[in-house]
């Protein structure tokens, strides 16, 4: 049983892997950016108002804090972000999006929805809600 369950894993996610290569606007930001400025810029943009620190890039994409430095003075040189200190700790870096960042950040989300949509087509709502569970424990699982 297992065995079927990583073959039908695999196939989702090379079937979202060709969509994703198959879109027009994501092509367009892949030849201007990296995977990994687009990864921080979709972070960024989906933290919905909540401040984006260094260290939630770490954890997030699973890099070193050395990583994370090289890769946003890159996209700060760049013009892709901007790292804005927060109250008195100079150190302490709120990441903010570009105009030119938010352009990406648009394509990218328009592109991701509609991926989105399609997997979800024909679910019910609660169908959508079990999904979104199952999906977090597997997850979950991974993590431990």
């Amino acid at each position: 049983m297992i065995k079927y369950f990583q073959d039908e894993i695999l196939v989702i996610v090379n079937l979202i892997r060709h969509k994703i290569n198959e879109s027009e606007k994501l092509k367009v930001v892949q030849k201007e950016i990296s995977r990994r400025q687009a990864a921080v810029i979709s972070i960024i943009d989906e933290s919905q108002g909540k401040p984006v620190f260094q260290k939630d890039i770490s954890r997030i994409l699973k890099i070193r804090r050395s990583t994370a430095t090289s890769m946003l003075q890159d996209m700060e040189k760049d013009g892709l972000i901007e790292r804005v200190p927060v109250g008195n700790d100079m150190r302490l870096k709120q990441l903010l999006l570009t105009e030119k960042a938010n352009k990406y950040a648009l394509m990218i989300r328009e592109e991701f929805t509609m991926i989105e949509n399609l997997i979800i087509t024909g679910f019910n709502e609660e169908e959508k809600v079990q999904l979104s569970k199952f999906l977090e424990r597997i997850k979950d699982n991974l993590a431990k």
